[in-house]
């Protein structure tokens, strides 16, 4: 019997866009002092353009994982209700914020405020590998 397949409600991370930002302020605040207020000014705008991008570029949907034999498979739901193309699901990264997926060539950092918590617990049970 197949296992129903794990289904996460994935959304736009502000948390990845507030790191983001204090990464790109301290830039701009070094670049203001060390090299001028004028190359500062070009640093933050360059920057906000870079992170508002980011941000766009996050995927978000559903996502359906399913276990075949050893190897996990998943698929956008798109908006007909269909699902998507199937592309293998890999984790490269479990901590404890953080949950690096490969989905086909896409690379997608899950972060605490993405999922819901009941839906992140189900997300690290499919790829925890005890003893590790």
């Amino acid at each position: 019997m197949l296992k129903p397949p794990t289904t996460l409600h994935i959304a736009r991370s502000k948390m990845a866009m507030g790191v983001q930002s204090a990464l790109v302020s301290g830039l701009v605040l070094l670049a203001a002092w060390t090299l001028g207020v004028w190359l500062g000014a070009m640093v933050l705008a360059a920057g906000a353009w870079l992170t508002i991008k980011a941000y766009r570029a996050q995927p978000s949907g559903e996502l359906r994982l399913v276990q075949r034999g050893g190897q996990w498979e998943g698929s956008w739901l798109q908006s007909t209700g269909e699902a998507g193309v199937v592309l293998g699901v890999s984790c490269d990264y479990l901590g404890p914020w953080l949950v690096g997926l490969r989905i086909g060539s896409q690379r997608l950092w899950v972060w605490p405020d993405s999922l819901a918590t009941a839906s992140q617990r189900a997300l690290r049970r499919c790829f925890h590998r005890p003893g590790r």
